[in-house]
């Protein structure tokens, strides 16, 4: 007979928990690495973060903080920040629904004379030089590709589509500012356009896709994404500034310093040494300290881009594109006319950004 060690029929015994768990593991793997998943989780956690943060702020903080006045300036304080908090809340669903696709019926086709992969700055001077004035807009397909002269900066464009799923499509260089072919789109995309596979259109001067909102920024939406930054950074210095004394009169005296590591909180919290509701502050109170970072760091980063007009797709792979337009041009290119106004009511329904996002004629590349 044959006998089989205790420790083997231990392990036989929790195979199939160990196969669960890992089971589990790489599911947990698959989803965190998709971004289809990310796109959905991180709205999720940024406005239940957002909301959490406000109504700590609102309902529970400020009163506490003002018990001492007059209740006029505790309803001036709540005021003030349910302000910035509509503010935040309607740039970001502007952020979400305002729509950068490009759209050829509205935007134009491949303008008369020119190609698929020619640089359209050098056409345009081209053009004037021979005729006194700029290409028009036509609506002629292109099938020709032209890589001759100095077309500036490169880009690699998908041109087949890849033969195994694993496999990555063919790609062909593209001057970068030309038009270029998009391969799911089937259709032509103008200089600056690309093709998000999340949002599944080609948008118009695409800068990023945006997880929190789970939409791109772009040609008519990158208002909207400033804007919510800047109120985000001010709300989020508005929310310290009264959550360093609240904890500190109100968590401080009945945790431990070591509860202000949020994963040993958390830990405490799960076995019955600390209080959920100390808990639940302290892990907003790291998430508000991330959010300030995260606001303050991403708003000097879109100044710099709009006052260079340029995008984060073309700084980051130093593509040589340069606005010629002076900084007022450039902020209207944005925000259209009377921009500071968009600060206090979103008009990207009034004033349209004052720029081509087809032809481009104010930039050099």
């Amino acid at each position: 007979m044959l006998l089989v060690p205790s420790s083997t029929m231990i392990i036989n015994n929790e195979t199939p928990i160990r196969r669960n768990l890992k089971i589990v593991k790489r599911w947990l793997a698959i989803q965190f690495c998709d971004p289809r998943f990310l796109n959905i989780i991180s709205q999720m956690c940024f406005m239940v973060g957002i909301s959490s943060i406000g109504s700590i702020g609102v309902i529970f903080a400020i009163p506490y903080l003002y018990e001492d006045f007059d209740p006029s300036v505790v309803f001036g304080v709540r005021a003030l920040g349910c302000f910035i908090a509509f503010q935040m809340t309607i740039n970001w669903l502007c952020i979400k629904y305002v729509d950068s696709s490009y759209n050829p019926f509205r935007d134009g086709t491949v303008p008369d004379g020119i190609s698929l992969g020619q640089n359209i700055y050098h056409a345009r001077r081209r053009d004037e030089n021979q005729n006194g004035d700029a290409y028009g807009r036509g609506r002629k397909d292109a099938t020709s590709v032209t890589m001759g002269g100095n077309n500036g900066s490169v880009m690699y464009v998908a041109s087949e589509m890849p033969t195994s799923f694993d496999a990555p499509p063919k790609r062909t260089a593209y001057p970068y500012f030309s038009w270029t072919p998009c391969l799911l789109c089937n259709r032509p995309r103008p200089p600056r356009c690309h093709h998000c596979p999340l949002c599944k259109k080609c948008i118009l001067k695409r800068d990023h896709h945006c997880f929190f909102s789970g939409a791109c920024v772009g040609y008519n939406n990158l208002r909207h994404f400033s804007i919510f930054l800047f109120w985000s950074s001010v709300g989020t210095i508005f929310a310290t500034l009264h959550a360093l004394p609240y904890y500190y009169y109100s968590i401080v005296p009945f945790t431990k310093y070591v509860d202000f590591f949020f994963p040993i909180a958390v830990l405490r919290c799960v076995f019955g040494y600390l209080d959920f509701v100390h808990t639940f502050n302290i892990v907003m109170g790291w998430l508000l300290l991330a959010l300030l970072f995260w606001a303050i760091s991403f708003t000097k980063v879109v100044i710099n881009l709009i006052t260079i007009g340029k995008t984060t797709f073309e700084v980051d792979f130093k593509m040589s594109v340069t606005d010629t337009r002076g900084l007022g041009d450039k902020l209207r290119a944005v925000y259209g006319n009377y921009w500071v106004l968009n600060f206090l009511i979103p008009l990207h329904w009034v004033f349209k950004p004052i720029d081509d996002p087809v032809k481009w004629p104010t930039i050099k590349a």
